[in-house]
């Protein structure tokens, strides 16, 4: 019994007309029929007697309507509170820490967060206190927010085959971004290269154009090699919640 042959149902006990509902519904008066009686075969009753008068619902066409009527909505009210991003616990999130928490490591599950991905400079001038989780690596400080939880990503200078070979060091444009001011700590800014995206800076260290300071994550999940003259970093994220 599929959802739309309750519909069906119900517009044929609500207008008695078989030729009335297949004009409201926009289905032929053949598929109508057709349908009732695949509902009646399955519930091995008669729902309707035909009269001059219309459709007539028998006892156990009462009883199906009011049925039907239950689970329409019952249907309509899940399908509500699914799409409803309002009873979802709202998070804001540095992209990165997206990609690691939410996507490798499932932690979160989608159907119970709505995820604002945020620049770094974003998060760490956020002046409203309006989101109930802050996850970041940004350097946040906001009189509303009370930090619950510190952890670390475990970095490190990766390119595509290990090797330097005079490559720029590709950084986040984004000033606030702790894996930019960790390389422009390590080298030289002239040696460094600023890029608008997580995404292209990957990229174009894939493609063998650059090297970058990235998540070990990230390295392994896209097949980098680490640079052997540099040691392994740990860069720090921390989970504020807003203060009731």
């Amino acid at each position: 019994m599929q959802t739309q042959d309750l519909k069906i149902y119900t517009k044929l006990y609500e207008l008695r007309s078989i030729n009335k509902t297949a004009q409201t519904m926009q289905y032929s008066q053949s598929n109508i029929t057709a349908r009732l009686q695949a509902l009646e075969n399955e519930l091995q009753t008669q729902l309707f007697r035909r009269s001059f008068q219309g459709l007539q619902p028998t006892k156990a066409g009462e009883l199906t309507y009011a049925y039907a009527q239950q689970v329409l909505a019952a249907t309509a009210n899940l399908t509500a509170r699914l799409h409803d991003t309002s009873a979802r616990k709202k998070v804001v999130i540095s992209e990165l820490l997206f990609n690691y928490l939410v996507v490798e490591q499932q932690r979160f599950d989608l159907k119970d967060y709505d995820f604002q991905i945020k620049s770094s400079t974003a998060i760490a001038t956020l002046a409203e206190a309006a989101t109930p989780l802050i996850i970041t690596y940004a350097d946040f400080h906001h009189p509303a927010y009370a930090e619950m939880k510190r952890n670390w990503l475990t970095s490190a200078f990766v390119s595509d085959d290990g090797w330097l070979n005079d490559r720029p060091y590709l950084i986040n444009s984004d000033t606030h971004c702790p894996f930019r001011r960790q390389t422009l700590a390590t080298v030289p800014e002239a040696a460094t290269l600023a890029v608008d995206s997580w995404n292209s800076i990957i990229a174009l260290v894939e493609q063998g154009r650059g090297v970058a300071l990235l998540p070990r994550y990230v390295a392994k999940a896209h097949h980098l090699q680490l640079l052997a003259d540099y040691k392994q970093v740990r860069i720090p994220y921390r989970t504020f919640a807003l203060q009731a």
